[in-house]
């Protein structure tokens, strides 16, 4: 029996009512508890309401499920001692935790045996909140509207949906999962618990809240346990959201004895610096590149999805990895990058991002050049000179808010130890590639380290070990937040980094 998850299993055995021991079913239950050192447990009324006959049916030996009822403080971060304890479920053996993370565009979920620690399933869907606008602040002008209620009930329907999905596929009753643990950034975590979002984009830029939250399934909701906890992610600002947060967390940057860089790539750019002593993070637009937001070839990674683009060293012969081994129907983030990369190499675009004309592949389609990636009977992608600019200017607005980011502190990319990459740049991008073409910097490769998701990676960490709440709650506190939008050298760096890789290749190496 582990008590060290967000919520646990216990088997309380209770010696049954006689003549001489009259002692109410709650009350005898309660004792049960603190005999076996969990004193103080709340037990709700609807739990109470079905003790009597789970007692009986059970013969007086109950499967309960326990989880915390309050936040702890700093203090309480050692034991259970001074933690408030809930019964959340009795009568179940098989208990589940899902973690949640929300992202813009697309939301994810893992499904967590606590009794064991392993981890079930993943499963992902689209943002249903995306079809009202790709980006939260549109979301968030919307409500201005009155249109909060359609964008809240959206974002639940598809959460729910996602919830089922998972269960349904490892034949999982829904009323087993008794904890989420959920991240998202900020105006998705307020739509997810329906709290407020009109005044997170208007000057002061104040959210309804930043602390995290603990609340029941039943509260929001959630398809679950109706008594199952759901302890959200706290922000640190309007700017900085709990999957920044969670993500820290997954990447363990705010352990390191040295500054390390934490990079997670989607529909923006947000970029954390820091270590052990000091926490910064900023956020900029530059996801579109790696999100299919490019190209009218972009799409997401799914079935027939270009994952991969390798050219020979003449550029004459181009190997396309497919997902799901079909004919190729779009090029993901990974892809785009890749075929920028090789065209580079491969002499097919110039440092300009221009098409050779004479060059292997280039062809004329509707009165422009074009790159022919794949051509059949039926299907036809190919890539136009006005989408590798639009390509170019997303990843040198990338590289640009990361080099002046970095330099705002006093240091180069030299001094940089560790980045670890997350979001949509570390699910499977290839380094060299992203460097080949100025999109990283030019430091030894075994300095990047792509952890994924590191969003639901956090949250799965949070429901295996509540000891990490206290974690999470000093990594929110350090957190400074630098506006970068108006930096005046950010402009300055944006056009040489327009160029393949960049104008001042030392820019890249960190010898500036």
């Amino acid at each position: 029996m582990s008590h060290d998850t967000l919520a646990f299993c216990c088997e309380v055995l209770l010696e049954p009512p006689s003549p001489s021991n009259k002692t109410a079913d709650a009350d005898r239950f309660r004792e049960g508890l603190e005999k076996m050192g969990l004193t103080g447990v709340e037990i709700p009324l609807d739990i109470m309401r079905r003790l009597p006959a789970e007692l009986r049916r059970n013969h007086f030996a109950l499967e309960v499920a326990i989880g915390i009822n309050r936040l702890p403080r700093l203090s309480d971060c050692q034991g259970l001692e001074g933690l408030g304890l809930t019964v959340l479920e009795i009568g179940k053996r098989d208990i589940f935790g899902l973690a949640i993370d929300i992202g813009s565009t697309n939301m994810e979920c893992s499904l967590v045996d606590l009794q064991t620690g392993d981890k079930v399933a993943r499963a992902g869907a689209e943002n249903p909140q995306a079809k009202f606008g790709v980006d939260v602040l549109t979301r968030a002008q919307m409500s201005m509207t009155g249109e909060y209620d359609t964008l809240y009930l959206a974002l639940l329907e598809g959460l729910n949906g996602l919830i089922g999905k998972v269960c349904d596929k490892h034949c999982i009753p829904a009323d087993q999962i008794i904890a989420f643990t959920v991240a998202g950034n900020t105006i998705m975590s307020h739509f997810a618990v329906g709290l407020d979002v009109t005044n997170i984009p208007l000057t002061p830029y104040v959210p309804a809240v930043n602390a995290p939250l603990l609340c029941r399934a039943s509260e929001i909701g959630l398809t679950g346990n109706r008594n199952a906890l759901v302890y959200v992610f706290p922000n640190s600002g309007s700017y900085v959201g709990g999957d920044i947060i969670s993500g820290i967390l997954y990447s363990g940057l705010h352990r390191e004895e040295e500054p390390a860089l934490f990079i997670d790539v989607g529909t923006n750019v947000e970029i954390t610096l820091g270590c052990r002593d000091w926490i910064m993070t900023g956020a900029g637009a530059a996801g579109p590149a790696l999100e299919g937001g490019v190209a009218a070839i972009g799409k997401k990674a799914e079935k027939g999805t270009v994952t991969r683009v390798r050219f020979d060293g003449a550029g004459k012969k181009m190997d396309l990895e497919v997902m799901g081994d079909t004919e190729p129907r779009g090029v993901c983030g990974s892809g785009m990058i890749d075929l920028i990369s090789g065209l580079f190499s491969a002499n097919i675009i110039d440092r300009r991002g221009r098409l050779v004309d004479s060059a292997e592949g280039v062809t004329e389609k509707d009165g422009s050049k074009v790159f022919m990636l794949y051509k059949s009977d039926t299907r036809e992608l190919y890539l136009t000179e006005t989408e590798i600019q639009n390509f170019l200017l997303s990843k040198a607005a990338m590289f640009s808010f990361l080099y002046v980011f970095v330099r705002s502190v006093g240091l180069t990319f030299s001094d940089i130890r560790k980045v670890y990459i997350s979001g949509a740049l570390g699910c499977g991008i290839d380094p060299e590639s992203a460097i080949n073409i100025g999109m990283l910097p030019d430091i030894p490769r075994d300095r990047f380290i792509p952890i994924g998701n590191s969003s639901i990676g956090g949250a799965e960490m949070v429901l295996l070990d509540r000891k990490l709440l206290c974690e999470v709650k000093e990594i929110a506190a350090r957190i400074t937040y630098r506006e970068m939008n108006e930096d005046g050298e950010l402009m300055n760096v944006l056009q040489g980094a327009m160029f393949l890789p960049h104008t001042e290749p030392g820019i890249l190496k960190g010898e500036k």
